[in-house]
């Protein structure tokens, strides 16, 4: 399958040829490949978010219990955001015995590697943010993390074949301002997509001024499935994959990313861009089409309102995600989107500038139950949300 690499082509591929190299290589008969490779959910808060992968580990079917194998040393520091709009890179091409594997370990480092930055600087740590005004902060792990993000996904080796998966990482969940103190942590959220079901879904986001159509840079375009059966709302809505539209003069407003599903899904496309009215579609999606092209044409607002936060129980130093949402009726049925999540952590986020109208507010945080609340937002009105745990 192909697909983009990102800005630091040919870094990447020498560390792929290394990679494999130095992986768990047992060669001979009953072996195959396991391709690795790394993509990204975006986030417009930063610059840069760099995370170092020190190495990969697998269990198979029938290993024993909490054993692991160190099957790819991969010692990178990545920046998350080049690695988005259906940019993916190679992190390791493996041997391993064929049968079934439970399981992947992705262990998060802290030594950094020996390449530059952004801003043309060499790394000072293993884990950080750069800011919009070029300001880096280290990202610190929580404890639970320091054994390693565990990945229960289950694939299959077989013999002379190759097996490729694919590390979505969502640097927006992942990257946790915690309060007013200046810190920042890390909470590694990863899912795993099994590259030979996906699908590519692609387009263009236009905004209309005058007689001109123009493209729409820097909207983010998602994909989430919503279920209302389910009874805790932060469970209600899935974001599967994410991506926002190119900003450059040639290729501006559009967007490209790949995704799997588990089953056949009917899927709500939404993209959300502040200034504009978000938009959405709904239409069913199963795994293996080559192309869906879905285009956006977006509007200006008519007023905006303040949404204000206090919160009160979360636990310190543990993290509280927030979820805007608003109610939809596409393809005549009514659902929930999700146009704005963030995560914080000790203390209140800042305030949102929200489009006036009607919004469900979700705050979940480990341990606690659900908070969630319907607000209305006049034009130029301030709400403020009291979440209590």
């Amino acid at each position: 399958m192909k697909f983009h690499v990102s800005k630091t082509k040919s870094l990447a591929l020498a560390a792929v040829l290394l990679a494999g190299w130095t992986a768990c290589n047992v060669g001979g008969s009953g072996t195959g490949q396991l391709s690795l490779s790394l993509t990204d959910k975006p986030s417009d808060d930063y610059k840069a978010v760099y995370i170092t992968i020190k190495d990969i580990a697998v269990h198979k079917a029938d290993d024993v219990e909490d054993s692991w194998t160190v099957a790819a040393e991969v010692n990178r520091t990545i920046n998350l955001l080049e690695l988005a709009n259906g940019v993916r890179e190679e992190l390791a091409l493996i041997d391993l015995p064929s049968g079934h594997y439970t399981q992947m370990r992705l262990m998060i480092g802290d030594t950094w590697d020996n390449s530059l930055n952004i801003l043309g600087n060499a790394h000072t740590a293993a884990n950080y943010v750069i800011d919009m005004d070029n300001q880096t902060h280290e990202m610190k792990i929580p404890s639970g993390f320091q054994t390693g993000v565990k990945l229960v996904q289950g694939f299959d080796i077989n013999e002379n074949s190759t097996t490729e998966l694919t590390f979505d990482f969502d640097a927006s969940r992942s990257v946790v301002k915690a309060g007013n103190s200046g810190k920042y942590i890390l909470k590694p959220t990863i899912k795993v997509v099994d590259t030979a079901l996906a699908t590519v879904i692609k387009g263009l986001v236009t905004t209309v001024e005058g007689q001109n159509t123009l493209g729409v840079g820097g909207a983010l375009v998602n994909i989430q499935i919503y279920d209302g059966t389910i009874a805790d709302p932060k469970d209600q809505i899935s974001i599967m994959t994410s991506t926002y539209t190119d900003d450059t003069d040639m290729h501006r407003g559009e967007y490209k990313f790949f995704f799997a599903v588990d089953a056949p899904a009917t899927i709500n496309l939404v993209t959300t861009k502040e200034g504009f009215v978000p938009a959405a579609l709904r239409f069913p999606i199963d795994n293996g089409i080559s192309n869906i092209d879905k285009n956006f044409t977006l509007v200006a607002p008519t007023g905006t309102g303040t949404l204000k936060f206090t919160v009160a129980g979360a636990t310190p130093d543990i993290s509280v995600l927030y979820s805007v949402r608003q109610k939809m009726t596409l393809e005549g049925t009514e659902v929930m989107v999700e146009i704005k999540s963030f995560s914080f952590v000790n203390g209140n986020p800042a305030d949102l500038i929200l489009l006036a109208g009607t919004y469900t507010i979700v705050a979940s945080t480990s341990g606690k139950t659900t908070f969630s609340q319907e607000i209305v937002l006049a034009a130029a009105g301030t709400v403020t949300v009291p979440v209590v745990f």
